[in-house]
């Protein structure tokens, strides 16, 4: 594998190493990681690649580049898989999370171009309808499958209460979409499919990345910290949220989106969907990882309850509804 990649991509690759899951070499400018490239993606991972080279260049170095094979090329094949050869270079973040989130908005907001294959900016109401619908066809047809699994069997018991969810998020969203009290720091930006915290302390991997309202970002951390934080998990969000708005503040249109995504269930949906490829050992985990956040949502709605007075919004004078749980 070492001599076929040296021949494609002409860098020297040394020690093997694995990072969160990935296979790669240490090179003399950094790390190269091998990642799974799907069929069909040219177009999105050709977005990706230009995006990771602009976050480089505006001073962000710990992004992954994907490197262009000699036939120039953006994908190889490695015992018949076909990956994305990644370059790191060494390094890493000391930012804090307020202010590292600001520096890859505003250098999204600098990005001269308009992504179009990767762009989910202003399409959320569809997707989430697409999602739900999809679901409910899922639903439809493990109704009737027999023998019922544990986890099929939870499945069927609480889609009526995430579908539900789903809808009273749809409505905010649309409601909120038709509020005009919106800024600049209103526009696309570069964005993750899915913030995670542990991610904003590691390399900005490009498949990952997507272009969309920066309130994608600040509700997944937030939605994070709430699930895993409880009663406690306010004044980190107040303090993080201080940071970002010191340099990126929030308009009333940001907040009713930011809102608007915490209700809809999305943790939900993305272990749900985990299930559909899953074997039988990962479905018992998979069962048990439901159940734990199924658990969790009665806190949680409590908190979202609180949202505005627990980051401090004065959601009455600004006119921001709350749903009444």
């Amino acid at each position: 594998m070492r001599d076929q990649l040296h021949q494609q991509y002409q860098v020297y690759l040394g020690k093997e190493i694995q990072e969160n899951g990935l296979f790669g070499y240490e090179g003399n400018d950094g790390y190269y990681f091998l990642i799974p490239y799907e069929e069909g993606m040219d177009d999105e991972v050709f977005e990706q690649r230009s995006i990771s080279e602009f976050i480089r260049n505006q001073g962000t170095p710990q992004i992954g580049l994907p490197l262009f094979t000699t036939e120039g090329k953006l994908y190889t094949n490695v015992d018949g898989q076909n990956y994305m050869f990644v370059q790191v270079p060494w390094g890493a973040t000391s930012d804090s999370n307020g202010r590292w989130l600001t520096t890859l908005h505003e250098a999204g907001n600098q990005y001269p171009y308009q992504p179009q294959h990767i762009s989910r900016y202003g399409q959320w109401k569809s997707l989430w309808e697409d999602k739900v619908d999809a679901w409910f066809e899922q639903y439809k047809v493990q109704w009737n499958e027999r023998p019922c699994s544990s986890m099929r069997r939870l499945f069927i018991e609480t889609f009526p209460y995430v579908e539900g969810l789903s809808e009273c998020a749809i409505q905010y969203l649309q409601e909120s979409e038709q509020d005009w009290r919106y800024e600049s720091n209103d526009q696309g930006t570069f964005t993750f499919q899915r913030l995670h915290p542990s991610m904003m302390s590691q390399t900005i991997w490009p498949h990952t990345l997507v272009y969309d309202h920066p309130a994608r970002d600040l509700a997944e951390w937030i939605r994070y910290s709430l699930l895993e934080n409880g009663n406690q998990a306010y004044p980190p969000i107040r303090s993080m949220l201080d940071e970002y708005e010191s340099t990126r503040p929030l308009s009333v249109f940001s907040w009713r989106l930011i809102y608007a995504r915490l209700i809809y269930p999305v943790h939900l949906f993305d272990v749900l969907e985990r299930t559909l490829s899953a074997g039988e050992r990962e479905q018992n985990d998979l069962e048990q990882e439901y159940r734990g956040l199924l658990q969790k949502q009665d806190q949680y709605e409590k908190q979202l309850k609180e949202f505005f007075n627990g980051v401090h919004i004065d959601y009455k004078r600004l006119r921001i509804p709350i749903l009444d749980w």
